[in-house]
């Protein structure tokens, strides 16, 4: 009887010391798991930032250019005190205003400013509004067909821009401001494509490596009488610091 009670103390003591082990192991376990945990965060690295951008190239027409802005400041100054640089960037700005995408197309074609464009760090181009405005001054048009063969024109001349440029320079970023509606006050009868012409334009551009769609149509939705010109078509300078702080969200 002795030996059975020995035997079964024995069986119990080995079972609770087990039990101990077993929970001791876990605990380890899960503190080795935690650490593990924290070394894989670690190692994860942190993105690599984009190279500095030193030299701007401003391509396109007046919004490009900066009319209305009475500070004469425009998207690429605005956009270099955002940089809040050493003040070494250089900024060339080669739009004019009026021009339409055939226009800069031909600009560009002239080689005149290759060695500008070879230089650039980011080349920001505003263009396409003179086109879809155009259509507004054409008596007797059939605007659905007049609206596509326009926007078909400027596609083709856009994707060679941004191809010329890319054969250039290899290496810029690319940016392309949208465009906001100030048609609804004007020439009402455009608002309806201008949606249209920003979706394509957008695919486009994005269909490029290094090359950034700049929205601003939300941007100036609710903000027509703030961010615009006493033109009500170009931006003041409140219009242009929101599109230059979009680029700079979007490039930085």
């Amino acid at each position: 009887m002795k030996m059975k009670k020995r035997i079964l103390l024995l069986l119990i003591t080995v079972a609770l010391l087990a039990s101990i082990a077993y929970v001791s192991l876990s605990i380890i376990g899960d503190e080795d798991e935690g650490v593990h945990e924290e070394d894989e965060s670690e190692l994860v690295e942190e993105p690599v930032p984009q190279e500095e951008i030193n030299n701007i190239v401003i391509l396109g027409d007046s919004i490009g250019s900066g009319v209305g802005d009475e500070e004469s400041s425009g998207i690429g100054d605005r956009y270099l005190e955002l940089m809040d640089r050493d003040g070494d960037e250089t900024l060339t700005n080669l739009a004019i205003s009026g021009y339409t995408s055939s226009q800069l197309f031909d600009l560009i074609e002239t080689g005149e400013n290759d060695a500008t464009i070879a230089e650039a760090d980011l080349v920001v181009i505003s263009i396409g509004g003179n086109d879809l405005n155009r259509l507004a001054f054409q008596r007797d048009l059939d605007l659905p067909v007049a609206f596509l063969d326009t926007l078909n024109a400027y596609l083709d001349n856009l994707e060679i821009i941004i191809g010329d440029i890319r054969t250039l320079n290899p290496e810029s970023q690319i940016a392309l401001i949208g465009l906001y509606n100030p048609y609804s006050l004007i020439i009402p009868e455009l608002s309806d494509y201008l949606i249209e012409w920003n979706d394509e334009t957008r695919s486009l551009v994005e269909s490029h490596p290094d090359a950034t769609y700049v929205p601003t149509f939300d941007l100036f939705q609710d903000q027509m009488e703030n961010f615009l010109y006493e033109d009500y078509f170009h931006p003041n300078e409140e219009g242009y610091q929101a599109i230059a702080e979009q680029l700079y969200t979007l490039i930085n």
